[in-house]
């Protein structure tokens, strides 16, 4: 029996999912690393019958690299205790500064809050639209994670 609570369980199963979301979703990520989709599906189900499976750690490594934000190795650090921080000295600093970069993070932020406006308009959101949401959450996110490693860094 493992130590982990249900509400553990679920946030690195979430996790697992925004990590395929990010990349594009499960057939995607099933192809980057060669593992059969229904084996990856296992890992991000919230079915009791799955509860007990999660991601590899070379799998989980491998996704947060790809995704370029550490969305099931954050969650691991939250289980424990801890936070991350980024370890500026080995990064490469992706952000792009200029102005066209940061209307590009504008422009992707607006998306999410448009795109969550779209959907509870008729008062329920259905999991199309939730899984829309979660995939411009996810890019948003990947974005900011850039954004916040530059800023760690500082000028360069």
């Amino acid at each position: 029996m493992r130590s982990i609570s249900d509400i553990g369980a679920r946030a690195l199963k979430a996790a697992t999912v925004a990590a395929y979301e990010a990349l594009g979703g499960v057939s995607l990520v099933s192809e980057i690393l060669s593992i059969g989709i229904s084996t990856l599906s296992k890992y991000a189900s919230f079915n009791h019958e799955w509860r007990e499976n999660f991601i590899r750690i070379d799998l989980a490594v491998e996704l947060d690299r790809r995704a370029d934000h550490p969305f099931i190795l954050s969650t691991m650090a939250r289980e424990l205790g801890y936070e991350l921080v980024r370890d500026v000295h080995c990064e490469m600093i992706s952000a792009d500064l200029s102005p066209t970069g940061v209307l590009r993070l504008h422009r992707i932020l607006d998306d999410v809050g448009h795109e969550t406006a779209r959907a509870i308009e008729d008062g329920y959101v259905d999991a199309a639209e939730r899984q829309s949401i979660r995939r411009k959450i996810a890019l948003a996110m990947q974005e900011l994670a850039r954004l916040d490693g530059f800023m760690i860094g500082g000028a360069q």
